[in-house]
């Protein structure tokens, strides 16, 4: 059991890498002739350069966190804790947070400093950063806690569920995590405000289109903001999310200083778009699908003696197994990730098309170039990159989809 779960952590991860590979690989395509017009030929040489360094780190960070996690496995890393904190507490909630938090808090340590070369290195080389030393500081510990609240909420109640009703809980938390899921899209206009601060549209022609636009689709608004997202950085964005009378658009304000009004508004079409062709509640049976996976393989795993025996436990344990069953099941989670990124891209086209009817096939481009290029972003992945990872299709599928 110890070789099989080792065997597959290292496939696994080889396969990610195989994925970066495969990415370089494709460095010095040649642009599809409707996307040319992107870049000129300095920034795209600049593009490119971008693209390798981000690529660089993250091959990095693949290969530490792959050593971190191996070197967790093969010294029993965990049974090393579970040693200590028995000597410490009998509380089966302090032992299992104890278990599962410190190799968490190890690894968000080393991606913290990667984080940071990220942000002050490179993202600040080629002008995209603008985030300060304070700024960058007080949005790690707001994730952290967040992270903590939630992470250690939903441990707990597993925790005290499986006290009370035993094996009985992987079902119940079947529910509970698809309930918890769609909670967490309606209070996301109120999660963005813990990292954003963000202030109404003020009064005027571009106010006036977007009312108009929600009147038109009959897409009810709570509001409309202006993100101050150029505190962190140039790149551009939007987006209109939650449910019901927490609907919101939000529009970062280096995407207003770089748009004109009509790009403005074929954007939000795209992503009000979304909403009116209910994607999120169409994405739900392949997610709920995925949830049950992940759950009947938690039953089988945290419950088996033989998965935490084989790392030094004298019996199952509950938060080992846990951390096991990430491991486990991360060869079938790929394999689920193909048509939930199939799905994903179709809702692209679906959203564009939407968008296209609202505003202008030629504006609607326009916009999406602008987003492309003031990101730097790939346009020549490799399609198998773009099958297994990509939620969205390439800008030049896109285009060929609206000229069509």
């Amino acid at each position: 059991m110890r070789l099989i779960i080792i065997a597959i952590f290292l496939a696994t991860t080889i396969f990610g890498f195989i994925l970066k590979y495969l990415t370089y690989s494709r460095r010095n395509a040649p642009l599809p002739e409707n996307v040319k017009d992107v870049y000129d030929e300095e920034s795209y040489k600049k593009t490119q350069s971008y693209q390798m360094e981000k690529l660089s780190l993250s091959s990095i960070s693949g290969v530490v966190g792959m050593a971190v996690s191996l070197s967790f496995l093969l010294n029993n890393f965990h049974h090393g804790l579970y040693t200590y904190i028995i000597a410490h507490t009998d509380s089966i909630y302090l032992k299992s947070m104890f278990l599962l938090f410190v190799p968490v808090i190890i690894s968000g340590i080393i991606s913290s400093l990667i984080g940071i070369y990220d942000t002050f290195g490179i993202e600040a080389k080629y002008g995209f950063n603008k985030t300060t030393a304070l700024t960058f500081i007080t949005d790690l510990i707001k994730g952290l806690l967040i992270g903590a609240v939630i992470g250690g909420g939903l441990l707990s109640l597993f925790l005290f569920m499986y006290e009370s009703i035993g094996d009985g809980v992987f079902l119940a938390f079947f529910f509970i995590l698809a309930a918890f899921s769609l909670f967490i899209n309606f209070i996301s206009p109120l999660l963005i405000r813990i990292f954003y601060k963000l202030t109404p549209l003020e009064d005027g022609e571009l106010k006036s289109k977007i009312e108009q636009l929600a009147e038109n689709t009959g897409y009810k608004l709570k509001g409309i903001y202006m993100v101050n997202a150029s505190k962190r950085s140039t790149k551009l964005n939007a987006f209109a999310s939650g449910f019901g009378k927490t609907k919101t658009i939000g529009l970062f304000d280096t995407l207003l200083e770089k748009m004109t009004d009509d790009e403005v508004i074929s954007v939000l079409a795209h992503e009000i778009g979304h909403a009116k062709k209910r994607h999120i509640l169409k994405m739900l049976p392949l997610s709920l699908m995925v949830l049950g996976v992940m759950t009947l393989s938690a039953y089988f795993i945290i419950t088996s003696p033989s998965v935490a025996q084989a790392f030094g436990f004298s019996n199952a344990n509950l938060a080992f197994g846990i951390y096991v069953m990430f491991i486990m099941v991360s060869p079938l989670l790929l394999v689920l990730q193909i048509p939930s990124c199939v799905l994903s891209r179709k809702f692209e086209y679906e959203a564009d098309s939407f968008a296209k009817d609202k505003s202008r096939k030629e504006i609607l481009i326009s916009a999406l170039k602008k987003l492309y290029r003031e990101s730097f972003a790939n346009l020549t992945p490799h399609p198998f990159v773009v099958l297994m990872e990509h939620s969205h299709p390439t800008l030049s599928q896109r285009i060929n989809a609206l000229v069509k």
